[in-house]
């Protein structure tokens, strides 16, 4: 775990003046605060990915508005945050600031580890900032009347990347948006070392079997219950689906352990001409192309069933909170309040390339550049009328993604039937 402690040394180096746009009043930083904040996140204090470097620039700017106080950032596996943070609350020994995935926030909320964000935001908070967030990510935050925490980077989360470049080689401009002219497209671009598909099938945070099976739309989960029908027949197709990209070259059996790291990488090296990604790495794809011009990368909304329209998923994505634990709430708050400020959105958009959190922002001459070309194609996916939600108390979370991983992994690697490798994933699950 690393650590680092922004101090008043620390932020005598400055940062960029502030990116101020219109209709967007400030946040009052006037309000003395004094001691230490520690923030539980995925993020690296030191990491030079753009999130990363965006944070630090956030966190600078607080430190140099209230001088009393230092941030302590310390890094998690992503892979653990909340399991974590549950546990380090019932130990009393809790960060101040914890950032969790939306399917985990149920988890969270049911342990009683995050604080009512309702009796700490301050009032200009709930008044200016609060209306100006993206309702879908915003309102799934409140559980019994009770705000837990608030979204960042709203985005259709695990989205498709491709190469504009491979998509030409076939006199296409995109990927096809059903499953039926999808698959065929995805096995030409099977070409000498490189594969048409990468999926990230051992990465317990996500399932690409679910990305898959959004393709039949919001009605897939359970409104009650949160489940989804593991052995149904919704589920068979989409396990029909991995066996024909299997079998048409578009996924590789030996590919059965790739971590979402695992596929950017190779990505990066020419290994694939689509892929599952997290939307906001869209920058650091780019960033790091070796073996195509990062400049041919663009992103896709996931193909539907039969005339069901392309999926957007919304998740997971990353909510922050404030600790039920918190020895310090005021500024722990404070500081949550500050990744929302005018700054910090235009920072996210400019450097990180991610859709702002406040939708007023989209107003900012910026968005009208070639260089923010790409969130508007993120923009677009989030008002796409497939667009859905995971189910605000999705159970059984810890089990869900690694049970279909290993079902995915089981489609693709070997010869037993769709049938009997689901039986089992729901057997499993005890569902």
């Amino acid at each position: 775990m690393k650590s680092k402690t922004f101090d008043r040394r620390t932020v005598l180096r400055a940062c960029a003046a502030g990116l101020a746009f219109a209709g967007l009043p400030r946040l009052a930083s006037s309000q003395a605060l004094s001691g230490t904040v520690r923030i539980w996140t995925f993020l690296g204090a030191d990491g030079q990915s753009p999130r990363e470097v965006v944070l630090r620039e956030i966190i600078e700017r607080f430190t140099r508005n209230h001088p009393d106080v230092d941030v302590v950032v310390e890094a998690q596996p992503f892979q653990e945050l909340e399991v974590k943070f549950v546990a380090a609350s019932a130990q009393n020994r809790a960060p101040d600031v914890i950032w969790m995935r939306d399917t985990f926030l149920g988890l969270v909320q049911q342990r009683g580890a995050l604080a009512n964000l309702d009796d700490l935001l301050s009032a200009e908070f709930k008044t200016n900032v609060l209306p100006d967030l993206y309702p879908v990510f915003a309102e799934k935050s409140v559980f019994d009347g009770k705000r837990s925490s608030l979204p960042l980077w709203p985005s259709p989360a695990q989205a498709i990347f491709y190469r504009k470049d491979a998509l030409a080689e076939l006199g296409l401009e995109a990927p096809p948006l059903t499953w039926d002219e999808f698959i065929p497209v995805a096995g030409r671009l099977t070409k000498g070392d490189r594969l048409g598909f990468g999926l990230p099938t051992n990465d317990n945070s996500v399932s690409a079997f679910i990305n898959i099976l959004s393709g039949f739309g919001p009605s897939i989960f359970d409104a009650t219950t949160g489940q989804f029908d593991v052995a149904g027949a919704e589920a068979k197709e989409v396990g029909n689906v991995v066996r024909q990209l299997v079998a048409n070259g578009a996924l590789s059996s030996t590919l059965l352990n790739a971590m979402g790291d695992d596929i950017q990488d190779q990505f990066a090296s020419g290994r694939f001409a689509i892929v599952q990604a997290f939307a906001p790495r869209f920058q650091q794809y780019k960033q790091i192309a070796a073996a195509y011009d990062g400049n041919d990368l663009a992103v896709s909304a996931w193909p539907g069933f039969g005339d069901r329209p392309p999926a957007v998923l919304l998740g997971p994505y990353w909510t922050v909170g404030v600790s039920a634990k918190s020895a310090n709430p005021a500024l722990a708050t404070a500081f949550v309040e500050s990744l929302y400020s005018r700054e910090a959105s235009m920072s996210w958009a400019k450097t990180a390339g991610l859709v702002p959190d406040r939708m007023s922002a989209l107003k900012d001459p910026y968005f009208g550049t070639p260089e923010a070309a790409d969130i508007h194609n993120f923009t677009e996916l989030l008002s796409a009328p497939g667009v859905m939600t995971f189910p605000q108390r999705m159970p059984d979370i810890t089990k869900v993604f690694p049970v279909m991983n290993t079902a995915l992994q089981e489609l693709i690697g070997t010869d037993e039937s769709v049938d009997a490798i689901l039986d089992r994933a729901k057997s499993t699950l005890g569902w």
